[in-house]
């Protein structure tokens, strides 16, 4: 795993003084989704502590925070002891420069307003965080200590395929393939499942990446062009663009790269919106779908949210008893559905995670990525922001990935290109609709996999 220098972000114990506490609350360890504003002194989920270290996660997330942002969070001593740049320049060396996704882990010590614990990426990387928070509102943090830490590992690494794949079992039900895709085919060397079509959660985005490559081939679209956020089109709850105020412009290159690099919702949806659905449908087909049916019409990333979450959720039952035309149906009601509407702290279970899902097999999967690594740049660059694992022993010349996940749920693909010029796809769904797997447990045994290809 990825070693960092270490850094001492800040520690300023001087302002903790005064009285009053709040209630201890169970540590939760759900995805982030603090905005790009002051930090709410508490959330549903969680007491202030807990929403501080939300925060932190995002912020590492992002690997950005504004000076307005910064000023808010932070006590006056710890402003004066760190400066705005900085915080920002320890938080990008430390968190990847955005280019990890952090969430809350353990506990190491808990108390009202004080705690350690683990930060941990989807990446298999680990921060211990030491921090201190005011005890009465807006309850700023008044100290925070950065440091990396050992990262997660594997007690019991795979030593084969086989063994990897038996591992991935115990989790939940799965779906694992490796091919040789050399020659520009996808010829299967290792297979484990019944090679069914598979819940892939946001690795669908994807098809949308090739539906735009596209239309930029076409000329309907230029990767310079500008997309303006649009609260019609804002989701939840992956991503850093959910955060920017409507208005805000960014290239559609940029967009691209953070629904590939972040899996941003919000962006995966304003492009969605630019292509329209019935491009990106075309697109699974065109890319070598099996059976584009199952994606057809197309969720968003709201729609599928609405769906199983949040005012929305009634209907589920009706659109999976729904034809095509149903479904369109269905997606025109909810389309005024905003994520002010959705209750994300309840999304604490599988809820219909092999039924309302975006679905493809771990070969339509290898197709997709083939034609998308074929096109060359900026495709494969966009593809090559984010490697899901770091590849800190140098295995790959080129590494190309989009994973998908959500609770209940991890899927993971890659392709990948050995110093021998040989290319082989990793593509694989573990998944459990009854309750939540272990997704680090299983990021890391996908990633044993991509690894174990070196050696094939």
């Amino acid at each position: 795993m990825r070693r960092y220098t270490a850094l001492l972000v800040a520690v300023v114990l001087s302002a903790c003084s005064g009285g009053g506490s709040t209630t201890t609350q169970t540590a939760e360890t759900t995805p982030a989704t603090t905005g790009a504003s002051s930090a709410p002194a508490t959330t549903a989920a969680g007491s202030p502590l807990d929403t501080r270290l939300d925060w932190i996660a995002d912020a590492l997330s992002r690997g950005e925070v504004t000076e307005t942002e910064y000023e808010a969070t932070f006590t006056s001593d710890f402003l004066e002891a760190v400066s705005h740049d900085e915080f920002v320049a320890g938080l990008q060396q430390l968190g990847g420069e955005g280019q990890l996704q952090w969430s809350v882990g353990e506990f190491e010590e808990r108390e009202d307003t004080s705690a350690v614990v683990l930060l941990v990426s989807d990446g298999g990387e680990a921060l211990r965080a030491n921090i201190v928070i005011e005890n009465v509102a807006p309850y700023r943090i008044a100290g925070l200590l950065l440091q990396p830490a050992e990262p997660p590992s594997l007690e019991n690494p795979p030593a084969s395929l086989d063994d990897a794949a038996a591992q991935l079992g115990e989790l939940g039900t799965l779906e694992l393939a490796v091919y040789d895709v050399t020659e520009g085919e996808c010829d299967p060397v290792f297979e484990s499942g019944t090679g069914d079509p598979m819940p892939i959660g946001s690795a669908f985005k994807l098809y949308v990446l090739g539906a735009l490559a596209d239309a930029v081939t076409a000329g309907e679209v230029a990767w310079d062009n500008e997309i303006a956020i649009s609260e019609d089109h804002r989701s939840i709850p992956t991503g850093v663009l959910q955060d920017e105020e409507a208005g805000a412009q960014f290239s559609v290159r940029q967009v691209a790269e953070t629904m590939i690099a972040f899996s941003d919702n919000t962006g995966t949806d304003h492009l969605i919106a630019l292509l329209g659905r019935r491009a990106v449908e075309a697109a699974f087909e065109r890319y070598g779908m099996e059976d584009p049916s199952l994606n057809i019409p197309l969720m968003d990333t709201m729609d599928l949210t609405a769906l199983k979450l949040g005012p929305a959720s009634g209907l589920a039952e009706q659109w999976l008893d729904a034809d095509e035309s149903g479904r369109r149906e269905i997606l025109d009601q909810i389309s005024d559905i905003h994520p002010s509407d959705i209750p994300l702290a309840e999304w604490d279970r599988p809820i219909h995670v092999d039924t309302i899902e975006w679905f493809a097999t771990t070969a339509d999967m290898c197709r997709v990525l083939v034609a998308l690594v074929e096109q060359g740049e900026p495709v494969t660059n966009i593809l090559s922001i984010n490697p899901g694992i770091p590849d800190d022993e140098g295995l790959f010349e080129a590494i190309y990935f989009k994973g998908g996940a959500e609770v209940g749920l991890t899927a993971m693909n890659w392709l990948v290109e050995r110093p021998d010029g040989r290319r082989f796809v990793v593509s694989g769904s573990v998944y459990d609709t009854e309750s939540d797997i272990d997704q680090l447990r299983a990021t890391l045994l996908f990633g044993a996999v991509r690894d174990l290809v070196a050696d094939l």
